[in-house]
């Protein structure tokens, strides 16, 4: 009989996936290697195969879980048309997902906690650095766009308001985390509405936003 082949990539995804739902469960601190192979349904022994240690696997987890939400949000703005929908389109996928899938902030929060201290400090603080460094950068290239087809004002400075606009939306998800009952879509629509208004060359801005 041949021997079965194992497709290691997906395996590898198979694999960050349960671990996932075992961090935001457990935490960082209170998961267990054997906690993540039982959820991955693989033996201890195979999981060291694909990963050298738990702090490995965590890393892997978030990169997973962040590819992923780019990859929602660039496909959720090549069928928008001016920089203003581009914009919507990137920041509403980005707070719809983070929404449906609150369960996987803790991920988030185990992350800024990894990075604050420790031996992971380093290699975690570099996952944050570049995850708000790619969020920043494509919200400052929307906000270029528009200024480059005379949609947005001339004076706005893109890397600030992209600052804002992701510093914002983190901290919105934070209280989400703690509070559900706010109304996160609705509240970031109205204020992105202002934000857009305020950096627009055009003053009559109705229905800049319809989602």
């Amino acid at each position: 009989m041949a021997p079965k082949i194992v497709d290691k990539d997906a395996r590898r995804l198979e694999i960050t996936r349960a671990a996932a739902e075992v961090f935001s469960l457990k935490g960082f601190q209170g998961a267990s290697v054997d906690d993540i192979a039982e959820a991955a349904g693989v033996s201890k022994g195979s999981l060291y195969g694909y990963f050298k240690s738990k702090e490995e696997i965590f890393y892997a987890t978030f990169q997973a879980y962040q590819a992923e939400l780019v990859q929602e949000c660039m496909q959720a703005m090549e069928s928008e048309g001016t920089a203003s929908d581009k914009l919507t389109a990137f920041l509403m996928v980005t707070v719809t997902s983070l929404h449906d899938h609150i369960e996987m902030f803790p991920l988030t929060l185990e992350l800024w906690a990894a990075a604050s201290s420790g031996p992971a400090r380093e290699r975690f603080g570099s996952v944050m650095e570049s995850l708000y460094r790619e969020f920043r950068g494509i919200t400052a290239g929307l906000i270029e766009l528009g200024k480059a087809i005379g949609e947005f004002r001339e004076d706005v400075e893109p890397e600030a308001v992209a600052a804002w606009l992701v510093g914002g939306l983190d901290g919105l998800m934070l209280q989400y985390w703690f509070d559900q009952t706010l109304d996160v879509r609705h509240l970031t629509e109205n204020f992105l509405e202002m934000v857009l208004r305020g950096i627009a060359t055009r003053t009559d801005l109705e229905g800049i936003i319809d989602v």
